[in-house]
């Protein structure tokens, strides 16, 4: 079995180290070099000071650092994950990433969550608790936006009638919606709007149940159920020199190429996945990004698809450079 593989670039520090514009280029270009499908940014617009949104507090632009990534790439899918859906006008989103379609030549794919930071709501003037309203009724404005032809739609929170929204995207019926979360109602809302779903990592046991609960809300509109693709967090101890944690347990995703293999297939044998996104974790500056994603796709891939190994990986521990705390 062929598997595929996304990845994330670090348009933010959310990957370990301070991020710039020759970092997104650079991640950008080495993914569809070593044979990513696709490569995603991060979203937040503002974030408070708290431990959790630590990570978020320098986040480049998810819509201008896409259409970075387009011009400085021919192949590879350029994506969003995932969007914070209900604080941002969707009408001007559709716009945006219609544009992006357009420019990218049809690469874009959009993913969509509700958010969590409660203090980033605040300060953007949206109520928290309508968040999950209001991402439903804008996912059914996007799809309104991006039909062709004029535009009318009647909602709780936009209303307006023979309007004109272009350009249209180059995917039709519109580019992909990737959707995130594992709540009930996010899966109630993947069943009815995503071509995906894809997770936060979750325990295998734990995504087992979730996707017999997607397949339920899947049938319950009739439709076949859709595929998972489930963000994997991955660190190569031989590339990073890091330990795998302080009471000498191996993390899921953390260790050499083997045990990182091992880990996926169990998620592709008991789970049925034959997709994953990959975020590599713990590196101290870029090349050690660079570093484990040729490493991910030459030795770690393979061992998963049941191909052959293209070159086994180097033990690399370049800890030149700060990493952030």
């Amino acid at each position: 079995m062929t598997l595929r593989f996304s990845t994330r670039c670090p348009n933010s520090d959310y990957l370990g180290f301070e991020t710039s514009p020759e970092a997104i280029v650079a991640a950008a270009k080495k993914a569809e070099e070593v044979g990513f499908d696709a490569i995603f940014v991060n979203d937040h617009i503002i974030v408070d000071s708290s431990s959790r949104a630590a990570p978020w507090t320098n986040v480049y632009d998810p819509f201008v650092a896409m259409s970075f990534i387009a011009a400085h790439t021919t192949r590879i899918g350029v994506g969003v994950s995932v969007l914070i859906m209900p604080y941002r006008n969707p009408v001007a989103t559709a716009k945006s990433l219609a544009t992006i379609d357009r420019m990218s030549g049809g690469r874009l794919i959009a993913g969509v969550g509700v958010g969590w930071n409660e203090a980033e709501f605040a300060a953007l003037g949206v109520p928290f608790h309508e968040r999950g309203a209001r991402t439903t009724e804008y996912l059914r404005l996007w799809q309104a936006c991006w039909a062709p032809g004029e535009v009318s739609f009647a909602g709780r929170f936009f209303s307006f009638s023979d309007m004109h929204v272009n350009p249209k995207p180059v995917q039709q019926p519109h580019p992909p919606i990737w959707i995130g979360g594992a709540s009930d109602a996010a899966l109630r809302r993947a069943a009815r709007f995503a071509a995906l779903w894809q997770p936060t990592p979750l325990p295998l046991a734990e995504l087992v149940e979730r996707q017999t609960a997607l397949r339920r809300a899947c049938d319950q509109i009739g439709r076949a159920p859709i595929p998972t693709r489930m963000s994997f967090r991955v660190e190569f101890s031989t590339i990073t020199g890091n330990a795998p944690s302080p009471d000498g347990k191996r993390p899921v995703g953390h260790g050499t190429p083997a045990e990182v293999a091992g880990d996926l297939l169990s998620y592709r044998d008991k789970a049925g996945l034959d997709a994953f996104q990959i975020n590599f974790h713990g590196n101290r500056n870029l090349d050690q990004l660079l570093q484990s994603m040729e490493c991910f796709m030459q030795d770690v891939a393979p061992r998963v698809s049941g191909e052959v190994i293209a070159a086994p990986c180097p033990n690399l521990h370049m800890l030149d450079g700060p990493r952030l705390p």
